[in-house]
């Protein structure tokens, strides 16, 4: 009890100290406690260069302006750079600008303080100023969930209910072309009905009606909020139909299943690039081949006259338009192999015999001997799609890399190389068994690329974004 009370009078002795210290900063010797309250606010935190002022800026506001005697502007590290901006230059709207020095380093802070007229500081605001040069990623994020149902844990947006709406629970890849302006397919893989559930102790595919594949439908523009679906190739029940046939022969001896690779539009009829697998042990591929629809992805048929063998370059490929030609750059089955590069008119998609393939040996296309075709990019590329950025004016790929177990991005100025060293858009440390990565067209001007990623243990796709900047040189 003694020692209870001990406890009580310091606390007493300690209150009594402390009324006398705020009274004693009461402001003008009043009896109200002066506490500076104006903050610093910006009009944004995260500030980059101007390519051609080299200089970062602002807008400051202030809650109590006239309480301010001078603003310090600092740099963090071991800069000494420091500068006082008085009063009377000050505004409720100030526009703070900082020239960007040759020796200041790719990344930094600029700390910001209030000095008070009674001597009193505000706290610090920090601003975080990206100072690279050159062509580079600036920022990658995870939007939103595109299939299946939410897990605990997400705190981004899931805007389709695809299990209770068309039956897909679990489902991967994520196949996306323009069919006509403004709306677009997407093709997915293995797919399972809405009773997959996402286990961590055996990931991967799980549940019951299995389709090899299946295909949605999106009119939506706006993808920083996720991209909506807005209906699905189904069947007379409502659920998303398989499109291109596979086997279910799990013996590893017949024809297992079939996976979509890449589609395009070509002369107002839709295709389908697709791999039929014997064997998911080593990737052993019966064929790969092409299925088309000529009213807009309900029906789709089989290609006969177009057809890759088992070890073909061209086993897996992305596509892409422009100047009057597809372009295909294909790797073998699997994600092991690098890639090559082959073309053709829209006339000529199935026409198999007028393909032409990139050879560097010989610096120029080669018609209709695919063997004739060399690497253009010496990785190991795994699934893949890429495109040409307007914006950038460069061509941009994306696949997945099994060695750095992430998502490589390269770009060339021409489709025939050379391609870039890799930047990384997505990494398994932070996105654990990640793989896939499907362009969507919109992401063919400006900076921002999105794209379609799978992730192996939800074993469903997400929506990324990349963000790109081209600062030239300083």
């Amino acid at each position: 009890m003694i020692r209870r009370r001990v406890i009580h009078a310091s606390i007493y002795t300690a209150l009594a100290g402390y009324l006398w210290l705020v009274a004693a900063c009461s402001k003008d010797g009043g009896n109200e406690v002066y506490v500076p309250t104006d903050e610093i606010t910006s009009s944004d935190i995260n500030l980059v260069p101007d390519q051609d002022t080299k200089a970062v800026s602002a807008v400051l506001t202030f809650d109590n302006l006239d309480a301010i005697a001078y603003l310090t502007v600092k740099k963090s590290g071991a800069d000494n750079y420091s500068r006082n901006i008085d009063r009377h230059e000050l505004s409720s709207s100030y526009a703070l600008t900082y020239t960007i020095q040759p020796s200041d380093p790719d990344a930094f802070k600029l700390v910001l303080t209030a000095h008070y007229h009674d001597g009193n500081v505000s706290n610090p605001l920090f601003l975080d100023v990206d100072n690279r040069w050159g062509f580079f990623v600036r920022n990658v994020s995870r939007i939103a969930r595109l299939t299946g149902r939410p897990i605990a844990g997400e705190a981004f947006p899931s805007p389709n209910n695809t299990a209770t709406s068309w039956n897909v629970g679990g489902t991967d890849l994520g196949v996306v072309w323009e069919m006509e302006p403004g709306n677009y397919g997407i093709f997915f893989g293995d797919t399972f009905g809405q009773d997959f559930v996402p286990s961590t102790a055996n990931p991967g595919p799980n549940g019951g009606s299995w389709r090899s594949n299946v295909l949605a439908f999106s009119v939506d523009l706006n993808l920083d909020d996720g991209l909506s679906l807005s209906d699905m190739a189904t069947d007379n029940s409502g659920n998303a139909r398989e499109i291109i046939y596979g086997g279910k022969d799990g013996s590893g001896n017949g024809d297992w299943t079939s996976i979509p690779t890449a589609a395009i539009r070509a002369n107002g009829v839709d295709y389908v690039h697709y791999f039929n697998i014997k064997n998911w042990t080593g990737w052993v591929t019966n064929y790969s081949g092409m299925y088309k629809s000529v009213d807009n992805g309900q029906i789709w048929t089989k290609c006969e006259g177009v057809e890759f063998s088992a070890n073909s370059n061209f086993g897996q490929v992305g596509y892409f338009k422009r100047d009057g030609y597809v372009y295909m750059i294909g790797t073998q089955t699997g994600r092991d192999s690098p890639a090559h590069l082959a073309r053709f008119r829209e006339s000529d998609i199935e026409n198999q015999a007028n393909y032409e393939y990139w050879s560097n040996t010989a610096n120029q296309w080669l018609k209709g001997d695919e063997s004739k075709a060399t690497v253009v990019i010496s990785d190991k590329v795994g699934e893949l799609s890429f495109i040409y950025n307007d914006k950038h004016r460069k061509w941009v790929i994306a696949y997945f890399n099994a060695d750095r177990y992430n998502i490589t991005m390269r770009t060339a100025e021409k489709i025939t190389g050379p391609w870039s060293e890799p930047y990384e858009l997505a990494t398994g440390a932070e996105y654990a068994q990640l793989y896939g990565s499907y362009f969507h067209p919109l992401s063919v001007e400006g900076d921002d690329l999105y794209f379609l990623m799978s992730m192996w243990m939800p074993y469903n796709v997400f929506l990324m974004k990349a963000e790109l900047a081209d600062m030239g040189a300083f």
